[in-house]
């Protein structure tokens, strides 16, 4: 029988707790209502054009169903309806005492050789070997459930994997952080994962995803445009593929982590990758075949990569 369709949850009386200020995004915290401590939950509605809304909410939810298929230590999502807007809501990754700070700024206090922040071309010095020198002595996010003794690194290594999955090319600097205790007590830790709305195609158009996926071999070209544009490149020529960093990261992690990550990804069946799918409620025929075609074309990408 087929499993019901995710909840659309109504956030409509849910008070403001605060503005969030970085990304272009409209996007606010939300307080969820209920007994005990209060639940921050990060609410982004969808992009709304003139002719059509993309899916940015359906792809955060799906992008966070299979990040917990795959073990990833990511932001619990869950799909939102805000005053008649769609949108998705994320949780607050920052346990009590505890900030976030982004990568932007932990690789500029840690002065790791070469980096500029922002949106510099060829994004100098936010290099793999850079961010893992950044991450010398973290260890992973809370919660974390890993068969190993790995490192903070040892766990973004598998954020690039997670990335190659799902066709997320918006790693930079501020879409990974570390979390730092506010009295000064414990180990900076590696964030979750979190904002993988721009992923799986989030933006196309159904005909577009039925052109790709019609086309021969139109699903394998549409997964091999993505680049990974947001690390450090050669300004002018081709930046590496989101598959190519995962084998790159892999490669500078432990031995422990190159195995897991490797054995989660092969774990991942058709049949876990089409259920996410066909939960999404209001998805299309085209999106949902687009979807999963796209995340076990990568599978098969990443696999042949890290052999």
């Amino acid at each position: 029988m087929p499993a019901e369709p995710f909840e659309r949850i109504d956030a409509t009386l849910w008070e403001v707790d605060r503005d969030e200020t970085s990304g272009i995004e409209e996007k606010m915290w939300l307080a969820m209502p209920g007994e005990g401590e209060t639940a921050s939950y990060l609410f982004k509605s969808v992009t709304v054009s003139e002719t059509d809304a993309c899916d940015e909410d359906l792809a955060e939810k799906a992008a966070a169903e299979i990040g917990r298929l795959l073990g990833v230590p990511c932001a619990h999502v869950e799909l939102a309806i805000r005053s008649g807007s769609r949108g998705s809501i994320s949780a607050d990754l920052r346990p009590k005492g505890w900030e976030l700070q982004h990568g932007l700024l932990w690789m500029q206090a840690r002065e790791v050789p070469g980096y500029q922040p922002g949106k510099v071309p060829g994004r100098p010095g936010h290099s793999l070997e850079n961010i893992r020198l950044a991450l010398d002595g973290a260890v992973p996010p809370p919660g974390s459930n890993l068969s190993f003794e790995a490192t903070a690194f040892d766990v973004f290594a598998g954020y690039t994997v997670f990335d190659a999955l799902i066709a997320n090319r918006d790693r930079h600097d501020e879409n990974w952080a570390v979390l730092l205790p506010i009295a000064g007590e414990g180990p900076v830790m590696l964030c979750g994962s979190y904002d993988h709305a721009n992923s799986l195609g989030y933006n196309l158009t159904d005909a577009k995803r039925v052109m790709y996926l019609k086309r021969e071999n139109g699903i394998r070209d549409w997964c091999r445009k993505g680049t990974a544009f947001r690390y450090e490149h050669t300004p002018g020529k081709a930046p590496p593929t989101l598959v190519q960093i995962a084998a790159r990261a892999l490669g500078l992690a432990s031995a422990d982590a190159r195995g897991h990550w490797r054995e989660r990804v092969d774990q991942l069946s058709e049949d876990e990758v089409w259920g996410v799918v066909r939960q999404l409620p209001g998805m299309s025929e085209p999106a949902c075949s687009f979807t999963a075609e796209v995340v076990l074309m990568n599978r098969k990408r990443v696999l042949d990569a890290c052999a």
